[in-house]
């Protein structure tokens, strides 16, 4: 386990500094282009290239960050619903898709790079090798695949019940709330132990005051 948290560390560097390194690169260098050709000293004539790769970096390795962190934007209204073995169930599937996504991404990028005009091929205003563009694709989807495999595997090892809780947890971070005080609420809710607008959840029906207050309106709006 060690060993794997080790490694996890290393590659959440490398991730991170990636792309947030090379978005920050890219703003920089097209801030100081945009004062340079305002004050007339000149152009960095390479910076528009320079600023497309960069993003296109920072885009590949960033979005393994949203993956770390399982921030992509998808559908869970069916992990919402269903709980137990069920919702482990979808869930896995889930990983799995984006494994094998993953997986035929990483192979074609790889691909690509190993074909000849990727070695003789230079890009017009830097003069790099393309497959030093390509190499973005390939490296930034091996990480998502790293991610990815290990979705799978803490979808698998992990308990229904751990699941449950950990998709509340997100829902209740969305929602800007404490994860604990809602499932306190839905058990509360679920033993009719909550009452709202003077009415009592549960099976044991209106309070006395309620239906008090009911009887009352009845009568106004007879005599009215």
């Amino acid at each position: 386990m060690r060993i794997l948290k080790s490694l996890d560390s290393g590659l959440s560097w490398i991730e991170n500094i990636v792309a947030a390194g090379a978005l920050a690169f890219a703003c920089g260098l097209q801030i100081v282009s945009v004062i340079m050709r305002n004050l007339g000293v000149g152009v960095i004539f390479w910076a528009e290239e320079a600023t497309i790769y960069a993003i296109i970096f920072s885009t590949f390795f960033g979005a393994v960050v949203v993956l770390r962190h399982n921030e992509h934007v998808n559908v869970d209204i069916l992990a919402v619903l269903l709980h137990g073995p069920a919702k482990k169930a979808i869930l896995l599937l889930g990983a799995l898709c984006t494994v094998v996504y993953a997986f035929f991404v990483v192979w074609v990028s790889w691909e690509l790079i190993g074909e000849p005009f990727s070695r003789t091929t230079l890009t017009p205003a830097l003069k790099l090798p393309l497959w030093v563009v390509e190499l973005s694709i390939a490296v930034g989807m091996t990480l998502f695949l790293i991610r990815a495999v290990e979705m799978a595997v803490r979808a698998i090892i992990t308990p229904a019940e751990r699941l449950d809780r950990d998709v509340l947890a997100e829902e209740a971070a969305a929602a800007g709330l404490d994860a604990d005080l809602v499932e306190a609420g839905q058990r509360a809710i679920a033993s009719g132990d909550v009452t709202v607008g003077g009415l009592r959840a549960g099976t044991e029906g209106r309070t006395d005051d309620a239906v008090g207050d009911a009887e009352s309106e009845g009568r106004e709006k007879r005599n009215g």
